[in-house]
């Protein structure tokens, strides 16, 4: 079976992760490439998904998401990420990225 791709995929979370975060995502553009790392120690979740900006864990794919993308990782695919747009929700600026198969 094809590894599929996972568009609009929202990143959460930055308000948990400090000024870097935040800061990281004010500055993104689309276009800009992300990298996720899987944490299935997490004890709120154990589908959760890490987003990495530079390097610097800046959030998570939302868990709506990640539980469908989660099962590919750990079976060992790799995938790019893409932020495509930044939303507004509440007072938070969210990254909307697609996730594709390497």
């Amino acid at each position: 079976m094809r590894t599929p791709s996972f568009p609009n995929v929202t990143v959460v979370g930055m308000h948990f992760r400090g000024e870097y975060a935040k800061a990281a995502v004010e500055s993104m553009e689309p276009g800009c490439a992300l990298q996720l790392e899987r944490e299935p120690d997490n004890r709120f979740d154990s589908f959760a998904i890490k987003v990495l900006y530079n390097n610097q864990h800046i959030g998570y794919l939302e868990a709506r998401q990640a539980c469908f993308i989660a099962p590919w990782m750990d079976e060992g695919n790799e995938f790019d990420v893409e932020v495509t747009s930044l939303e507004q929700r509440k007072n938070n600026l969210h990254p909307i990225v697609n996730v594709m198969p390497v």
